[in-house]
């Protein structure tokens, strides 16, 4: 590629020798801000803004509500579909973007249980690679640390939750 637009130059500009052309090209590259991946989910997603969680909530809920809590603002549906399931989710913003996402699906029963806690471990794997798992009594936690923050799925018997928090892992 770079030999490419050296010779592209030199015929460009016939004066300079290929010798004097490959000595005056230089290459800069910078990285300016890294941003973690974000999975989203239906269309949300960490660190996006009010006004887009704002739109997005309306065309995908029926209903929802929205809190003030101290400096949170927390918007509220009980009517979204997730990968097909019926589900509960809560955005938590703060400084005007999106800051945490929780998710509760309601309670399932057989397959549809077993099929969506698959379909949300290989998700989260194909963002983040294999995470740690551990089981606290009856309650299994799948856990991803990014530079974001932390990534959890945890399940129980018949409820599976989704958290995902924008933020500083704790120490």
């Amino acid at each position: 590629m770079i030999l490419f637009a050296i010779v592209l130059f030199v015929m460009a500009h016939p004066q300079i020798s290929p010798a004097q052309s490959s000595s005056k090209v230089q290459i800069h590259t910078s990285i300016i801000h890294y941003v973690p991946p974000r999975p989203p989910f239906d269309k949300l997603h960490l660190g996006m803004s009010q006004d887009s969680a704002f739109l997005v909530m309306r065309h995908i809920a029926l209903r929802m509500d929205t809190l003030h809590v101290d400096s949170l603002l927390l918007l509220e549906s009980d009517s979204v579909t997730l990968f097909g399931q019926p589900a509960y989710i809560q955005l938590q913003l703060l400084h005007s973007h999106v800051r945490t996402i929780v998710i509760n699906w309601h309670p399932l029963s057989g397959d549809r249980y077993t099929g969506l806690r698959d379909v949300l471990d290989d998700y989260f794997e194909r963002y983040f690679g294999r995470g740690v798992a551990f089981t606290n009594e009856s309650l299994t936690y799948h856990r991803w640390e990014t530079d974001d923050g932390t990534n959890e799925v945890s399940h129980s018997d018949k409820y599976m939750r989704v958290f995902i928090r924008l933020g500083k892992p704790r120490e």
